[in-house]
């Protein structure tokens, strides 16, 4: 999917960060904007916890337009999050009128979930650019965060807008602040080297056995061998053969790994769609969308790949934004 917005107005995207101590008001900190954006007859999407958009509710005094989900359903998955916010944005606003998201992240995963989160959201400058989009990403200002979340943002907000100094572009931001080395996951439960797109076929047969035997169900075993084979394929054609490819299947997860001998030399591959004039280089962007956890080290190129083996939504895709609730209007 490209994630290309029609601007009528012109204004472009606005992305503003706010931070908030453990003992703010954070559904009064956002009720003035979100009741000015309302107001202007301008659709909001809150994806906030159920308890801070019910707290949001109850400070407006109106709540027609006002959409709302969790986030721990739209943010599950970091990687299909801006096909989210797009295919919001094209339901409620076909011909380009100005929307307003106030997302709060949540970061209390893992250290690479966290760190995979920060890369889309200072993508998300680059992806949502032509996008009449005000986006104000909300999170609280704990010291092992608050400086990436400074630097992914152009502005800040605080009562008022300022522009922010300290903002890195994506490309500089993902150099800065890098994943964290891959974790050590012990012993392969297969291993296998490819050179040639030819050997292609049979590493498709090598992933989608242990994975169906993991019990993954078959339209997510498909996207996994799908999201392989298209990274594989990637690294024989761009990167530095031969490949290898390395499987694990843990009580929880099934991931497979590919890494070539190359250095990676775009740091925003799989993070962003490619143009949609351009017919090919669409392999990691669409391994990022299929699977559930996208990983991707540059030196050596090593690509991670994840899937949970059971579906936390009872094997059908959640939703994007949920069942409308009392004011949600979507």
């Amino acid at each position: 999917m490209a994630i290309v917005c029609n601007s009528a107005g012109g204004r472009g995207l606005v992305h503003h960060g706010l931070l908030h101590t453990a003992t703010a008001n954070v559904a009064a900190t956002l009720a003035p904007l979100v009741a000015d954006r309302l107001a202007r007859g301008e659709p909001v999407l809150a994806v906030l916890p159920p308890a801070t958009a019910d707290l949001l509710r109850l400070r407006l005094s109106a709540v027609t337009g006002l959409h709302t989900t969790d986030p721990a359903e739209l943010y599950r998955h970091p990687g299909r999050v801006l096909g989210h916010y797009r295919a919001w944005i094209g339901d409620t606003s076909p011909h380009g009128e100005p929307v307003t998201i106030v997302a709060a992240p949540d970061l209390n995963g893992d250290n690479y979930r966290t760190a995979l989160w920060m890369h889309i959201d200072a993508a998300t400058t680059v992806a949502l650019a032509e996008c009449d989009l005000t986006l104000v990403c909300v999170y609280s200002d704990d010291a092992s965060t608050a400086d990436p979340v400074r630097r992914a943002h152009p502005s800040l907000l605080n009562g008022a807008s300022v522009p922010n100094p300290d903002h890195l572009p994506a490309e500089q931001f993902v150099a800065r602040y890098p994943l964290p080395p891959p974790a050590d996951l012990g012993e392969p439960a297969i291993t296998r080297t490819i050179d040639y797109p030819v050997q292609l076929a049979g590493l498709r047969q090598m992933v989608a056995q242990p994975a169906t035997r993991a019990g993954l169900p078959r339209a997510r075993c498909d996207d996994f061998v799908l999201a392989v084979a298209a990274v594989a394929s990637n690294a024989i054609e761009h990167g530095v053969p031969p490949a290898g490819v390395q499987l694990w299947t843990t009580s929880t997860v099934v991931i497979c790994q590919i890494t070539d001998s190359g250095w990676h030399t775009q740091p925003l591959a799989g993070l962003l769609p490619p143009p949609a004039t351009q017919p090919r280089g669409r392999g990691l962007w669409m391994a990022h969308q299929l699977c559930d956890e996208f990983y991707l080290w540059p030196r050596p190129t090593t690509v991670r790949l994840q899937m949970d083996r059971t579906n936390r939504s009872g094997g059908v895709r959640p939703a994007p934004y949920g069942a409308p609730g009392a004011g949600a209007g979507w």
